[in-house]
């Protein structure tokens, strides 16, 4: 958005059903650290120099990609160019649903309150949230025993990350020495709390249980986390644009949706790359400069795949990372992104200063 509306060539409108934009690949410290997630909520107020800020949600897009229907409004928002990029969604505390930022901060203190009560903690799913997670309360809460239970052989087992990389995961975990990790098992349904999961609870389950796992091993869990997967943002597209087998939209070389040449799509809803934000950035900028080129009548520039990478923190000291096949520990990944989760980088992209947080009472 930033890149388009630059140089005052467009006039550009951004919908969105909050006031505000989530950082959610920094929220999972929110769990620990006191007045984090007001560093992860950006306010769009200064984003635009030309355009403007819609908020409301996005009911349908239209099957030419020229208009939005957006509830509360009389009239489709019609435009000349458009671009896709509705997300995912993702269970709380990775992300939040809530539309107005003032209502963030109370349900991150209550999450910390029982979070920093509790003497025991299970995460389940061992892939980049669930590594995170576990290491941002292990860090924070060293009294509490925290045990990561995951179904693969080994952590990140769905992705394409090399053998090295997931080894500098579970290392890095294990370095704590309240951690625990458990791989190739899940934790049986039938020991979780039936009321909790018939009341919905569907993120996160508080209150004492003791859970079993598929190779019989038993731990007790005063709050129990759910990293397993994402959803894609697809409700106001699935009928109208074309979709793959996961619901993302088909885009070409460009980043245009299929049959449509005005109309284009990044991020986790579209079916380029796998769904990070580190590859969103690149697309992004593509994007635009494709937009630029179409108003000028110019070539379009294909879209080049980003190298593969992952910054995986452990807390504000730690991690590991891949970047183009090399393995990086401890030291780089906390100067890459380990110690502020990248919050500067995108206040100051949305033409913001950042929002600093209280300082960590274990620090």
């Amino acid at each position: 958005v930033g890149l388009a509306a630059k140089n005052g060539d467009f006039n550009v409108v951004i919908i969105d059903r909050k006031n505000y934009f989530l950082h959610n690949i920094g929220l999972l410290r929110g769990c620990a650290v006191e007045g984090w997630e007001a560093r992860c909520t950006v306010p769009y107020t200064k984003v635009l120099k030309y355009g403007s800020i819609v908020q409301g949600e996005v009911e349908s897009i239209a099957e030419d990609g020229k208009s939005i229907t957006v509830h509360g409004y009389d009239k489709p928002i019609k435009c000349d160019y458009m671009v896709v990029c509705t997300g995912s969604s993702y269970a709380f505390p990775c992300k939040v649903a809530e539309a107005d930022k003032k209502n963030v901060a109370a349900k991150y203190q209550a999450l910390r309150k029982s979070v920093k009560e509790a003497k025991s903690v299970c995460v389940v799913g061992g892939g980049a949230v669930g590594i995170e997670l576990s290491g941002e309360i292990a860090y924070h809460f060293p009294d509490t025993q925290v045990t990561l239970v995951h179904s693969g052989e080994t952590l990140l087992s769905s992705t394409d990350h090399s053998a090295k990389f997931k080894q500098a995961a579970l290392t890095s975990l294990q370095s704590f020495k309240n951690m625990k990790v458990l791989l190739g098992q899940k934790v049986k349904n039938e020991s979780l709390d039936k009321k909790a999961l018939q009341a919905g609870a569907t993120t996160f389950i508080e209150g004492h249980q003791t859970l079993e796992t598929t190779k019989g091993n038993k731990m007790e869990a005063d709050v129990t986390f759910f990293c397993i997967g994402t959803k894609v943002n697809n409700r106001s597209f699935a009928k109208t644009l074309t979709i793959d087998a996961q619901g993302r939209l088909e885009v070409n070389e460009f980043l245009q949706v299929k049959g449509l040449e005005r109309a284009f799509s990044i991020g986790d809803c579209a079916s380029i790359e796998g769904k990070m934000g580190y590859f969103a950035k690149f697309q992004a900028q593509n994007v635009a400069k494709n937009i630029h080129a179409m108003e000028k009548k110019k070539k379009l520039t294909p879209y080049k795949k980003a190298e593969p990478a992952m910054i995986l923190p452990t807390g504000p000291k730690g991690g590991c990372s891949e970047i183009k096949g090399l393995v990086l520990g401890n030291f780089l990944t906390r100067n890459i992104k380990s110690a502020d989760l990248f919050c500067s980088v995108y206040w100051g992209e949305l033409n913001q200063k950042v929002n600093k947080p209280q300082e960590e009472a274990t620090e």
